[in-house]
């Protein structure tokens, strides 16, 4: 039987409970009811809630996900596409709303637009008559899409003007140490999170840093802003010292700052005065309430956004530094009491990786009669898209395709996240083979800066278990060592002799 594809979408929420759904359904309903040598796929694309007029149904949504299985040859010509009318495919401008129809057709996919019962075809693109249509059904949808979106600006702005001019409530959505009255006409102020408030700032003023009050608020049980205990991280805090709606002023989004959108003195009830508000600007600006200029090389963090927490996924950072001493790796949630995994000493761990395994990279290859981790993935690409199209083709004569629509799906889940891999890979630059590392003095900035670099450069990723003293090491290359211990030193030869044991890229200790 020949195959149909169901598109539905609709632009807000509002209309989800409205009759808008309920229409497209019936409509295609009632075209397979009078077309019955067309069976609809089990795969409907719905996109609901999202609007069209700046594509973003095709760039984040369903409609998306349709033109990628189109590029896959998910979808076999000969296809129908039903959708209630050509404004469900894009409220996009005429060039690119007519871009997307002829894209469709022209892989061989036919469109039947079902509240006027026209049939789109690829030689409808020749069809002048048909294009006429499909042009002004294109460009009617922009400008109702156009005239919605200014009445909405409009609605905002008048809004906007009232509340400057009379304090008039524009929305029930304020800052959380705020909720509106029931009647409307007035916020009132919630006491307990200002008192919290006042707190962070009081804290912020003499130094503190954001890490150092998250860990405060958590101690103390406090609840955050959300009413959640022990769920304070620096970013929130970072967020609310600079929010100007404390001392009254509603604030313009990122896009409305764009549009020239101003800001509304007076529109919040204050909660600080001007005074405290503005003391803490200044420190605020210092992620650790003071500038450092210090030439410490130890500072350096040579593992750098590679090193992460195997408990809970966190890049680790470095802690009690000096110019004598290069303190411990320690993973930032444990400051928070969010990951118990103690810290580990940097020393022992430098002197494992860097030391070991980075100055003996070149000799920790993967052997002549293996494939090298990009082309096995490559060679993967290329297996999964064989195995995709012959599982389309058996769809046209399997009596039950659900299985193999499971299947496919699967596959193509695997293949893009394997182009995925390649595509990180394809960007990290090779190592420079003009240096050498066993050359490097580390307690030079330049040359601790120079081995960071290379460390980025030849693992993806550690992930390390310093309650274990054990971690795993993904080189860029392909190769893998699993539970390798960075609790004591591992004679490089020993290291070497283990790639004999090597199972599939991966080295087990």
């Amino acid at each position: 039987m020949k195959k149909a594809i169901a598109y539905m979408r609709f632009s807000s929420a509002v209309q989800e409970k409205g009759d808008s759904l309920r229409r497209q359904r019936k409509l295609i309903d009632d075209w397979l009811s009078q077309n019955q040598e067309f069976t609809l796929d089990t795969t409907t694309y719905e996109d609901l809630g999202l609007s069209a007029f700046k594509g973003k149904h095709a760039q984040s949504g369903a409609f998306g996900e349709f033109i990628d299985a189109i590029d896959n040859g998910l979808i076999m010509p000969g296809t129908v596409l039903l959708v209630e009318s050509l404004d469900r495919l894009s409220r996009e401008k005429i060039g690119e709303a007519t871009e997307r129809l002829k894209y469709i057709l022209k892989s061989g996919i036919d469109v039947i637009t079902l509240s006027d019962s026209t049939h789109y075809s690829e030689e409808s693109l020749d069809d002048p008559y048909a294009l006429i249509k499909a042009i002004l059904i294109s460009q009617r949808a922009n400008e109702e899409s156009e005239i919605k979106s200014s009445r909405v600006k409009l609605s905002w702005q008048k809004k906007r003007e009232d509340a400057e001019l009379t304090g008039k409530i524009m929305t029930r959505a304020c800052p959380r140490w705020l909720k509106v009255s029931a009647d409307y006409s007035q916020f009132e102020v919630i006491e307990s999170r200002v008192k919290v408030i006042k707190k962070i700032f009081a804290l912020r003023k003499a130094n503190k840093s954001l890490t150092a009050i998250a860990k405060y608020l958590n101690d103390k049980s406090v609840e955050n802003l959300s009413g959640r205990r022990g769920e304070w991280c620096p970013s929130v805090i970072e967020k609310l010292l600079g929010n100007k709606a404390l001392i009254g002023i509603c604030m313009p989004t990122h896009r409305g700052r764009a549009k020239g959108v101003k800001e509304i003195p007076g529109y919040y009830p204050k909660v600080l005065s001007d005074e405290e508000f503005y003391s803490v600007q200044e420190v605020r600006l210092s992620p650790f309430g003071f500038t450092s200029h210090s030439d410490n090389p130890y500072l350096i963090n040579l593992l750098r956004t590679v090193m992460k927490c195997r408990h809970c996924g966190n890049t680790m950072v470095i802690t009690s530094v000096s110019e004598t001493i290069k303190g411990y790796y320690v993973c930032p949630m444990r400051r928070l009491h969010r990951c118990t995994t103690p810290a580990v000493r940097r020393e022992l761990v430098d002197a494992i990786i860097i030391d070991e395994i980075l100055v003996n990279l070149d000799r920790l290859q993967i052997e002549t009669n293996q494939m090298s981790y990009l082309s096995t993935l490559e060679k993967s690409c290329i297996d999964l898209q064989l195995q995709i199209n012959q599982l389309v083709q058996a769809l046209a004569i399997a009596p039950d395709v659900k299985i193999l629509a499971d299947k496919i799906r699967i596959l193509d889940c695997q293949l893009r996240k394997n182009e995925t891999a390649i595509k990180v890979l394809r960007n990290k630059a090779r190592l420079d083979k003009g240096c050498d590392i066993k050359n490097l003095d580390l307690t030079l900035k330049e040359d601790r800066e120079l081995c960071r670099r290379l460390a980025f450069k030849a693992f993806r990723e550690i992930n390390i278990d310093t309650l274990t003293q054990q971690c795993d090491i993904y080189f860029s290359n392909g190769l893998i060592f699993r539970n390798f211990p960075t609790g004591k030193k591992n004679h490089i030869e020993n290291v070497i002799s283990a790639l004999k044991y090597i199972d599939k890229n991966t080295v087990y200790f």
